[in-house]
Protein backbone atom coordinates (compact mmCIF):
# COMPACT_ATOMS: atom_id res chain seq x y z
CA UNK A 1 0.00 0.00 0.00
CA UNK A 2 0.59 3.71 0.12
CA UNK A 3 0.07 5.24 3.16
CA UNK A 4 0.20 8.97 3.74
CA UNK A 5 -0.20 10.31 7.64
CA UNK A 6 -0.85 13.85 7.81
CA UNK A 7 0.09 16.00 10.74
CA UNK A 8 -0.84 19.17 12.54
CA UNK A 9 3.48 19.69 12.21
CA UNK A 10 6.71 17.64 12.46
CA UNK A 11 7.39 18.98 16.29
CA UNK A 12 7.58 16.61 18.48
CA UNK A 13 4.51 15.58 20.27
CA UNK A 14 2.98 12.16 21.71
CA UNK A 15 0.80 12.34 18.08
CA UNK A 16 3.81 12.70 15.94
CA UNK A 17 6.36 10.39 17.99
CA UNK A 18 3.25 7.70 17.27
CA UNK A 19 3.07 8.37 13.86
CA UNK A 20 7.26 8.22 13.31
CA UNK A 21 6.67 4.94 15.20
CA UNK A 22 4.08 3.79 12.81
CA UNK A 23 5.54 4.91 9.62
CA UNK A 24 8.85 3.19 10.41
CA UNK A 25 7.31 -0.60 11.17
CA UNK A 26 4.83 0.02 7.65
CA UNK A 27 8.09 1.29 5.62
CA UNK A 28 9.39 -2.00 7.53
CA UNK A 29 7.18 -4.69 6.23
CA UNK A 30 7.04 -3.30 2.70
CA UNK A 31 4.87 -0.41 2.40
CA UNK A 32 5.59 3.48 0.70
CA UNK A 33 4.38 6.43 3.11
CA UNK A 34 4.36 9.60 2.98
CA UNK A 35 4.43 12.20 5.79
CA UNK A 36 2.60 15.78 5.38
CA UNK A 37 2.89 18.76 7.29
CA UNK A 38 0.37 21.13 7.46
CA UNK A 39 2.31 23.69 10.09
CA UNK A 40 2.71 27.35 8.35
CA UNK A 41 6.10 27.14 9.44
CA UNK A 42 9.30 25.10 9.06
CA UNK A 43 7.88 21.69 9.06
CA UNK A 44 9.94 20.27 12.23
CA UNK A 45 12.80 18.63 13.72
CA UNK A 46 10.65 15.30 13.29
CA UNK A 47 11.01 15.57 9.32
CA UNK A 48 14.39 14.08 10.02
CA UNK A 49 13.36 11.12 12.19
CA UNK A 50 10.70 10.69 9.28
CA UNK A 51 13.76 10.52 6.22
CA UNK A 52 16.13 8.43 8.28
CA UNK A 53 13.29 5.40 8.42
CA UNK A 54 12.45 5.64 4.34
CA UNK A 55 9.48 7.75 4.75
CA UNK A 56 9.17 10.59 2.39
CA UNK A 57 8.23 14.20 3.59
CA UNK A 58 6.29 16.87 2.20
CA UNK A 59 5.47 20.19 4.11
CA UNK A 60 2.15 21.80 2.70
CA UNK A 61 1.91 25.01 5.35
CA UNK A 62 -1.42 26.14 6.44
CA UNK A 63 -1.99 29.55 5.23
CA UNK A 64 -3.36 32.58 6.76
CA UNK A 65 -4.66 33.02 10.68
CA UNK A 66 -8.16 31.48 9.59
CA UNK A 67 -9.57 28.95 6.91
CA UNK A 68 -7.32 28.46 3.79
CA UNK A 69 -9.55 27.33 1.03
CA UNK A 70 -6.06 26.29 -0.86
CA UNK A 71 -5.04 23.83 1.07
CA UNK A 72 -7.66 20.56 0.37
CA UNK A 73 -6.43 21.17 -3.47
CA UNK A 74 -3.16 21.24 -2.80
CA UNK A 75 -3.10 18.48 -0.77
CA UNK A 76 -5.88 16.63 -3.26
CA UNK A 77 -2.45 17.15 -5.67
CA UNK A 78 -0.15 16.07 -3.80
CA UNK A 79 -2.14 12.31 -2.68
CA UNK A 80 -2.83 11.81 -6.11
CA UNK A 81 0.77 12.51 -7.37
CA UNK A 82 1.99 9.90 -4.64
CA UNK A 83 -1.05 7.50 -5.44
CA UNK A 84 -2.22 7.02 -2.13
CA UNK A 85 -4.34 4.71 -1.25
CA UNK A 86 -4.87 4.95 2.20
CA UNK A 87 -4.40 8.53 3.77
CA UNK A 88 -4.39 8.30 7.69
CA UNK A 89 -5.17 11.73 9.83
CA UNK A 90 -4.31 12.80 13.52
CA UNK A 91 -6.29 14.66 15.22
CA UNK A 92 -8.64 17.83 14.20
CA UNK A 93 -6.31 20.12 11.91
CA UNK A 94 -5.64 16.98 9.43
CA UNK A 95 -9.22 16.32 9.76
CA UNK A 96 -10.50 19.55 8.42
CA UNK A 97 -8.35 19.59 5.27
CA UNK A 98 -7.53 16.20 4.84
CA UNK A 99 -11.37 14.63 4.71
CA UNK A 100 -12.11 16.79 1.67
CA UNK A 101 -8.61 16.12 0.05
CA UNK A 102 -8.52 12.78 0.40
CA UNK A 103 -12.43 12.35 -1.10
CA UNK A 104 -11.25 14.54 -4.43
CA UNK A 105 -8.08 11.87 -4.43
CA UNK A 106 -10.33 8.65 -4.39
CA UNK A 107 -8.28 7.89 -1.45
CA UNK A 108 -9.98 5.63 2.04
CA UNK A 109 -9.80 7.65 5.19
CA UNK A 110 -8.55 6.80 8.51
CA UNK A 111 -8.74 9.23 11.22
CA UNK A 112 -6.95 8.76 14.68
CA UNK A 113 -8.29 11.22 17.59
CA UNK A 114 -5.24 11.14 20.23
CA UNK A 115 -6.84 13.46 22.83
CA UNK A 116 -10.18 14.21 24.50
CA UNK A 117 -12.33 16.49 22.39
CA UNK A 118 -11.98 20.39 22.48
CA UNK A 119 -13.31 23.52 20.68
CA UNK A 120 -16.04 25.86 20.24
CA UNK A 121 -19.55 25.07 19.03
CA UNK A 122 -18.75 25.94 15.32
CA UNK A 123 -15.49 24.09 15.40
CA UNK A 124 -17.08 21.08 16.63
CA UNK A 125 -20.15 21.28 14.47
CA UNK A 126 -17.44 21.28 11.63
CA UNK A 127 -15.27 18.45 13.12
CA UNK A 128 -18.63 16.34 13.30
CA UNK A 129 -19.78 16.69 9.48
CA UNK A 130 -16.17 15.73 8.48
CA UNK A 131 -16.03 13.15 10.64
CA UNK A 132 -19.15 11.25 8.92
CA UNK A 133 -16.74 11.05 5.40
CA UNK A 134 -13.73 8.64 6.94
CA UNK A 135 -14.10 5.19 6.50
CA UNK A 136 -12.85 4.44 10.36
CA UNK A 137 -12.76 6.54 13.09
CA UNK A 138 -9.83 5.13 15.91
CA UNK A 139 -9.27 6.70 19.73
CA UNK A 140 -5.91 5.55 21.38
CA UNK A 141 -8.05 4.39 24.44
CA UNK A 142 -11.15 3.81 25.73
CA UNK A 143 -11.95 7.06 27.26
CA UNK A 144 -11.11 8.92 24.14
CA UNK A 145 -13.95 6.61 22.35
CA UNK A 146 -16.63 7.29 25.14
CA UNK A 147 -15.76 10.90 24.92
CA UNK A 148 -15.70 11.08 21.38
CA UNK A 149 -19.42 9.09 20.97
CA UNK A 150 -20.58 11.55 23.54
CA UNK A 151 -20.04 14.66 21.30
CA UNK A 152 -21.77 12.57 18.34
CA UNK A 153 -18.03 12.70 16.49
CA UNK A 154 -18.33 8.57 15.01
CA UNK A 155 -20.97 6.16 14.36
CA UNK A 156 -20.63 3.13 16.49
CA UNK A 157 -19.58 1.16 13.11
CA UNK A 158 -16.41 2.97 12.17
CA UNK A 159 -15.55 3.74 15.76
CA UNK A 160 -12.44 1.38 17.37
CA UNK A 161 -10.07 1.46 19.99
CA UNK A 162 -6.26 1.26 18.77
CA UNK A 163 -4.05 1.77 21.79
CA UNK A 164 -0.49 3.66 21.13
CA UNK A 165 2.68 1.10 20.64
CA UNK A 166 6.10 2.21 20.94
CA UNK A 167 9.05 0.14 20.22
CA UNK A 168 9.96 -1.96 23.36
CA UNK A 169 13.32 -2.66 22.54
CA UNK A 170 14.57 0.77 23.08
CA UNK A 171 12.81 1.01 26.14
CA UNK A 172 13.59 -1.71 28.72
CA UNK A 173 15.65 -1.21 32.60
CA UNK A 174 19.43 -1.40 32.16
CA UNK A 175 21.95 -1.05 35.30
CA UNK A 176 24.64 -0.13 33.07
CA UNK A 177 22.72 3.10 31.95
CA UNK A 178 21.15 3.80 35.83
CA UNK A 179 24.96 4.52 36.61
CA UNK A 180 25.96 6.39 33.87
CA UNK A 181 22.83 8.76 33.82
CA UNK A 182 23.31 9.53 37.27
CA UNK A 183 26.92 9.98 37.17
CA UNK A 184 26.51 12.70 34.22
CA UNK A 185 24.09 14.55 36.73
CA UNK A 186 26.37 14.47 39.23
CA UNK A 187 23.38 11.95 41.01
CA UNK A 188 24.55 9.55 43.68
CA UNK A 189 24.03 6.21 43.03
CA UNK A 190 21.57 5.71 46.26
CA UNK A 191 19.88 8.89 45.31
CA UNK A 192 15.74 9.17 45.23
CA UNK A 193 15.06 10.65 41.43
CA UNK A 194 11.45 11.15 40.31
CA UNK A 195 11.18 12.70 36.94
CA UNK A 196 8.57 13.33 33.84
CA UNK A 197 9.20 13.77 30.37
CA UNK A 198 6.54 16.34 28.69
CA UNK A 199 6.41 19.56 26.99
CA UNK A 200 6.08 22.21 29.26
CA UNK A 201 2.83 23.23 28.54
CA UNK A 202 -0.57 24.62 30.35
CA UNK A 203 -2.12 21.24 29.81
CA UNK A 204 0.44 18.84 31.43
CA UNK A 205 -0.01 21.22 34.33
CA UNK A 206 3.40 20.64 35.70
CA UNK A 207 3.39 22.86 38.24
CA UNK A 208 1.30 21.23 40.23
CA UNK A 209 4.12 17.94 40.07
CA UNK A 210 6.57 20.79 41.28
CA UNK A 211 4.93 22.25 44.14
CA UNK A 212 3.97 18.66 45.41
CA UNK A 213 7.56 17.19 45.29
CA UNK A 214 9.13 20.65 46.88
CA UNK A 215 8.66 19.91 49.85
CA UNK A 216 10.16 16.46 49.91
CA UNK A 217 13.52 17.33 47.74
CA UNK A 218 16.73 17.30 49.44
CA UNK A 219 20.40 16.03 48.60
CA UNK A 220 19.42 12.43 48.17
CA UNK A 221 16.18 13.39 46.79
CA UNK A 222 16.14 14.82 43.20
CA UNK A 223 13.19 15.50 40.17
CA UNK A 224 14.15 15.96 37.13
CA UNK A 225 12.15 17.54 33.97
CA UNK A 226 13.14 16.47 30.73
CA UNK A 227 10.88 18.65 28.15
CA UNK A 228 10.59 22.01 26.88
CA UNK A 229 8.13 24.65 26.49
CA UNK A 230 6.69 28.37 26.76
CA UNK A 231 5.89 27.51 30.81
CA UNK A 232 9.66 26.36 31.20
CA UNK A 233 10.64 29.60 32.37
CA UNK A 234 7.88 29.85 35.14
CA UNK A 235 8.20 27.11 36.25
CA UNK A 236 12.16 27.62 36.24
CA UNK A 237 11.07 30.93 38.48
CA UNK A 238 8.86 28.60 40.66
CA UNK A 239 11.35 26.33 41.68
CA UNK A 240 14.05 29.08 42.19
CA UNK A 241 11.29 30.83 44.55
CA UNK A 242 11.44 27.37 46.87
CA UNK A 243 14.43 26.52 49.29
CA UNK A 244 14.32 22.99 47.88
CA UNK A 245 14.61 24.25 44.06
CA UNK A 246 17.94 24.09 43.86
CA UNK A 247 17.39 19.82 43.72
CA UNK A 248 15.07 20.62 40.57
CA UNK A 249 17.17 19.74 37.40
CA UNK A 250 15.40 21.58 33.91
CA UNK A 251 17.60 18.79 30.92
CA UNK A 252 15.31 20.54 28.07
CA UNK A 253 14.09 18.81 25.18
CA UNK A 254 16.43 15.63 24.75
CA UNK A 255 16.79 12.95 22.07
CA UNK A 256 18.13 10.55 24.47
CA UNK A 257 14.84 10.04 26.51
CA UNK A 258 15.58 6.54 26.58
CA UNK A 259 19.21 6.32 28.29
CA UNK A 260 17.52 9.02 30.48
CA UNK A 261 14.55 7.05 31.72
CA UNK A 262 16.89 4.82 33.29
CA UNK A 263 18.51 7.46 35.96
CA UNK A 264 14.74 7.79 37.59
CA UNK A 265 12.99 5.61 40.26
CA UNK A 266 9.73 7.20 40.16
CA UNK A 267 7.85 8.73 36.66
CA UNK A 268 5.46 11.33 37.34
CA UNK A 269 2.82 12.72 34.94
CA UNK A 270 0.52 15.47 36.26
CA UNK A 271 -1.37 16.53 33.64
CA UNK A 272 -5.01 17.89 33.48
CA UNK A 273 -5.77 15.99 30.41
CA UNK A 274 -4.25 12.95 28.24
CA UNK A 275 -5.79 10.71 25.78
CA UNK A 276 -2.95 7.59 25.70
CA UNK A 277 0.49 9.00 26.69
CA UNK A 278 3.33 7.62 25.35
CA UNK A 279 5.95 8.74 27.88
CA UNK A 280 3.81 7.02 30.49
CA UNK A 281 4.28 4.11 28.03
CA UNK A 282 7.96 4.23 27.78
CA UNK A 283 8.70 4.72 31.68
CA UNK A 284 6.58 1.48 31.87
CA UNK A 285 8.56 -0.16 29.77
CA UNK A 286 11.59 0.75 31.10
CA UNK A 287 10.40 -0.81 34.46
CA UNK A 288 9.59 2.37 36.85
CA UNK A 289 6.03 2.72 38.64
CA UNK A 290 4.38 5.34 37.73
CA UNK A 291 2.63 8.28 39.55
CA UNK A 292 0.10 10.18 38.04
CA UNK A 293 -3.43 12.27 37.81
CA UNK A 294 -6.82 9.98 36.54
CA UNK A 295 -7.51 11.43 33.64
CA UNK A 296 -8.33 10.31 29.87
CA UNK A 297 -6.42 7.38 29.14
CA UNK A 298 -4.56 6.85 32.16
CA UNK A 299 -6.57 5.31 34.22
CA UNK A 300 -6.94 2.40 31.77
CA UNK A 301 -2.85 1.85 31.31
CA UNK A 302 -1.90 2.01 35.50
CA UNK A 303 -3.39 -0.48 37.51
CA UNK A 304 -3.31 1.79 40.83
CA UNK A 305 -1.01 -0.22 43.65
CA UNK A 306 0.45 -2.50 41.32
CA UNK A 307 1.92 -0.58 38.70
CA UNK A 308 1.77 2.93 40.32
CA UNK A 309 -0.02 5.24 42.03
CA UNK A 310 -3.64 7.50 40.44
CA UNK A 311 -4.43 10.48 41.85
CA UNK A 312 -7.51 13.42 41.72
CA UNK A 313 -6.62 16.08 39.45
CA UNK A 314 -6.88 17.99 42.34
CA UNK A 315 -3.54 19.78 44.54
CA UNK A 316 -4.14 18.34 47.69
CA UNK A 317 -5.14 14.77 46.71
CA UNK A 318 -2.44 14.24 44.36
CA UNK A 319 0.01 15.97 47.11
CA UNK A 320 -1.13 13.32 49.08
CA UNK A 321 -1.08 10.43 46.96
CA UNK A 322 2.76 11.97 46.36
CA UNK A 323 3.55 11.31 49.87
CA UNK A 324 1.92 7.98 50.19
CA UNK A 325 3.79 6.42 47.18
CA UNK A 326 7.27 7.99 48.62
CA UNK A 327 6.23 5.74 52.01
CA UNK A 328 6.03 2.87 49.92
CA UNK A 329 9.51 3.27 48.45
CA UNK A 330 10.29 -0.78 49.26
CA UNK A 331 7.92 -1.74 46.72
CA UNK A 332 8.95 0.40 43.83
CA UNK A 333 11.13 -2.22 42.13
CA UNK A 334 8.43 -4.89 42.18
CA UNK A 335 5.74 -2.33 40.79
CA UNK A 336 8.08 -1.15 38.06
CA UNK A 337 8.37 -5.08 36.81
CA UNK A 338 5.01 -5.32 36.42
CA UNK A 339 4.77 -2.03 34.64
CA UNK A 340 7.28 -3.42 32.27
CA UNK A 341 5.30 -7.00 31.87
CA UNK A 342 2.01 -4.44 31.14
CA UNK A 343 3.69 -3.05 28.80
CA UNK A 344 5.18 -5.64 26.43
CA UNK A 345 2.05 -7.41 26.66
CA UNK A 346 -0.31 -4.69 25.68
CA UNK A 347 1.87 -1.36 24.02
CA UNK A 348 4.53 -2.55 21.51
CA UNK A 349 4.84 -0.84 18.60
CA UNK A 350 4.57 -4.42 16.30
CA UNK A 351 1.08 -4.95 17.82
CA UNK A 352 -0.27 -1.42 16.95
CA UNK A 353 1.03 -1.79 13.82
CA UNK A 354 -0.94 -4.75 12.69
CA UNK A 355 -4.44 -3.42 13.70
CA UNK A 356 -3.73 -0.35 11.62
CA UNK A 357 -2.72 -1.97 8.75
CA UNK A 358 -5.30 -4.61 9.00
CA UNK A 359 -7.75 -1.57 9.28
CA UNK A 360 -6.24 -0.25 6.33
CA UNK A 361 -6.90 -3.53 4.25
CA UNK A 362 -10.16 -3.72 5.55
CA UNK A 363 -11.60 0.04 4.77
CA UNK A 364 -9.46 -0.67 0.95
CA UNK A 365 -11.87 -3.35 0.53
CA UNK A 366 -14.99 -2.08 1.50
CA UNK A 367 -14.38 0.96 -0.79
CA UNK A 368 -13.85 -1.29 -3.39
CA UNK A 369 -16.97 -3.15 -3.05
CA UNK A 370 -19.24 -0.20 -2.38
Amino acid sequence: MVVAHVLSSFFVGGQEVMAVELATRQVARGHRVLAVSLAPTAAGPLDTAFVRVGVGTLHLPKRGPTVDITLPLRLALALRRARVDVVHLHNPLPLIYGVPASKAARCAIVFTRHGLVEGTGRQLWLRRQLARFVDAYVAVSPEVADNSRSYGMASEPKLMVIENGIDLGCYQPRAELRAAVRTELGLSAGALVMGTVCRLVEGKNVGLLLRATLPHLGPQTNLLIIGDGPDRAALEALAQAHLQGRYVRFLGQRTDVARLLNGLDLFALSSRSEGHPLSVIEAMATGLPILATRVGGIPEMIEDGKTGFLAPLDEPAFTTRLAAALDQRPRWPAMGEAARAAACQRFSSERMTDRYLALYQEIRQTARTA
